[in-house]
């Protein structure tokens, strides 16, 4: 099987997820969306659907003449676990995490993460180009400050 991560990098993929994040819809509007958004075919927005099928992302509901999408549960507690595996290793490498022991996934009372330490404005890493291929670049210069002149 493959990891959430791989499913959710091609966009088609992820962005099926994210509609059907809301609710079950039918394969039609899906794939009306999908090739509006996306300016693909039906035949690849069904490959993108089967591929989902196969790695049991989704699930088919036959009602009627329709048939309805809708995401697994469990795909989306492995998604949450990936995620969380990320953050404990962001806990770790920056050590807010060493002092509490870690809680089960389904704890209520998880402790809440930590935000991503706010940027310093450091000299800014020039376009190899220099400028986005600008000539008269000068390195000591803010690109934006550069830029009104």
């Amino acid at each position: 099987m493959m990891h959430p991560f791989e499913i959710l990098a091609e966009p088609v993929r992820r962005r099926i997820v994210e509609v059907l994040a809301v609710g079950s819809h039918p394969v039609g509007m899906i794939t009306d969306v999908i090739t509006m958004e996306f300016q693909v075919s039906r035949s690849a927005v069904s490959h993108h659907l089967k591929i989902l099928r196969e790695q049991q992302v989704v699930r088919v509901i036959p009602a009627c003449t329709e048939r309805l999408y809708l995401l697994e549960e469990e795909f989306m507690l492995s998604l949450d676990q990936a995620v969380d595996e990320l953050f404990n290793l962001w806990d770790h490498r920056y050590g807010f995490g060493n002092d509490r022991a870690p809680l089960p996934p389904e704890h209520p009372s998880r402790a809440p993460r930590m935000p991503h330490p706010p940027r310093t404005r450091n000299a800014p890493h020039p376009h190899r180009a220099g400028r986005k291929g600008r000539r008269g670049f000068e390195p000591g210069k803010w690109l934006d400050d550069a830029e009104g002149e």
